[in-house]
């Protein structure tokens, strides 16, 4: 039997293409793009296990076990800011929630929750709940690498496509996205209305794309997946995004520490070096001025985002143990809000800053543990040759958005969380095949 018949392959096909709608909708962040995604995502989970075939269901590890149970831990604790609570457990738990639902509720007996916006937690307990459930769909829906390249390789494919799109549209730009969709305010790039967003989620392809390129077998396909890598990064850097463009180098310096790590034949490195010396002559061709002129501008202070990241730890000390409630950040910033930020700002741009405020010590600590067992997986299983590129370019994907993630709020990006999510699967994914004695042994039980 073809492996590439079986249904779990074809099914996990679907997840990329629920991916790629995600991206293609203006990264999914308005209401009806991000109820399209919920609602497909939560259907093709309920499917999935009608597909599955015992046969295909391959033995879980410690790690594999732990993870589902930390991120329903974690879903469960984020329903329970979302619970109403007698006002003096509320009182014990979060002092501050407790005095701003008396200070500001006009109600007699108000209900009192965690979150200091309940309805917000709830939105985003469903995202949540979404990116929870395709991580985890993607992780145990792949049982064989076929699925796994086919998957990258779409991917690829994908990022190409988006990347040559948003080049042809900054040169033509008009004002509109898809030269029909008019805004009226930030700084659009792709598909995205942020640029800072594009360069978030094109950045997670540049990795794949060149991993993928470095295990092709003859010259003429690594070239073609080379050549779509250098197109994407071409893009990124005409997005002008800083977070972007520093997040794209600390990617490739992980690639490549990795890659000499694992001493990979020394022509790997050249061509990675290849890579990035073709890169600079496209952006010396194209102009580097705009480039320069953007970081020697730099807008940290005008934009007040030290200020704003000392006032969100401030807050913080106030809400250290169960956090404000997820999605809270434009409410309870304002009471935090340092003199002279005269802005209204809905986000930290910072991930981590913001969620420390929303998710408390609480979110923090499962939020660590998710990611311990995670690295622990990843960790396990052969690191050579083909199979240990694949692995080496999705942690390097990964460590692209854990670095712009510090300058931005692209995790808010339902686009971009999903992207992340499907990685992270395809890694733990990976890992478990590459555990293996033999990937030829996963074949259907007569």
């Amino acid at each position: 039997m073809d492996r590439r018949n079986q249904p779990d392959s074809k099914i996990a096909i679907i997840g990329i293409a629920i991916l790629i709608f995600s991206i293609l909708t203006f990264g999914a962040v308005e209401i009806w793009s991000s109820a399209i995604l919920e609602a497909t995502v939560f259907t093709l989970v309920l499917i999935w296990p009608l597909s599955r075939r015992k046969e295909h269901i391959l033995p879980w590890s410690k790690e594999e076990i732990y993870m589902p149970a930390i991120l329903f831990s974690f879903l469960a604790y984020t329903f329970i800011q979302t619970f109403p609570l007698p006002p003096e457990i509320l009182k014990f738990l979060s002092p501050e929630s407790y005095k701003i639902y008396s200070f500001y509720s006009v109600d007699s007996d108000p209900k009192m929750y965690l979150s200091i916006h309940a309805y917000k937690t709830k939105v985003e307990f469903l995202r949540i709940l979404t990116y929870s459930l395709f991580f985890l769909f993607i992780s145990f829906s792949i049982n064989n690498m076929v699925t796994v390249q086919r998957m990258l390789k779409i991917l690829c494919y994908f990022g190409f496509g988006l990347a040559i799109f948003a080049i042809i549209q900054k040169a033509t730009w008009s004002g509109k996205i898809y030269w029909f969709r008019e805004i009226t305010e930030g700084c659009p790039f792709g598909p995205f209305v942020n640029r800072n967003h594009y360069a978030g989620l094109i950045g997670m392809f540049i990795p794949i794309s060149l991993g993928v390129a470095f295990t092709r077998g003859n010259t003429e396909r690594k070239i073609l997946f080379g050549f779509f890598s250098l197109i994407m990064a071409v893009s990124l850097f005409l997005s002008l995004s800083r977070g972007g463009i520093i997040s794209f180098f600390v990617g490739v310096a992980v690639f490549a520490l990795f890659v000499s790590w694992n001493r990979f034949k020394a022509k790997k490195l050249w061509a990675l070096g290849a890579f990035i010396f073709v890169l600079f002559l496209y952006i010396l061709y194209l102009g580097i001025d705009p480039i320069i002129e953007r970081f020697y501008k730099t807008d940290i202070t005008t934009e007040e985002r030290l200020v704003v990241w000392s006032g969100t730890l401030n807050a913080f000390k106030d809400f250290y143990l169960t956090g404000s409630g997820l999605g809270t950040f434009i409410n309870i910033f304002p009471l935090y809000s340092p003199e002279g930020v005269n802005a209204l700002y809905d986000h930290a741009h910072n991930d981590y800053l913001e969620f420390i405020l929303e998710a408390g010590t609480i979110g923090v600590v499962l939020l660590l543990l998710f990611l311990l067992f995670f690295v622990r997986r990843v960790s396990k299983g052969t690191w050579e040759g083909d199979k240990g590129i694949i692995k080496i370019s999705l942690l390097s994907s990964i460590t692209t958005m854990i670095v712009h993630s510090i300058f931005d709020f692209n995790l808010h990006i339902p686009s971009n969380a999903l992207m992340l999510s499907a990685i992270f699967g395809i890694a733990v994914a990976t890992s478990r095949l590459t555990s293996l004695q033999d990937d030829e042994l996963i074949k259907p039980k007569k």
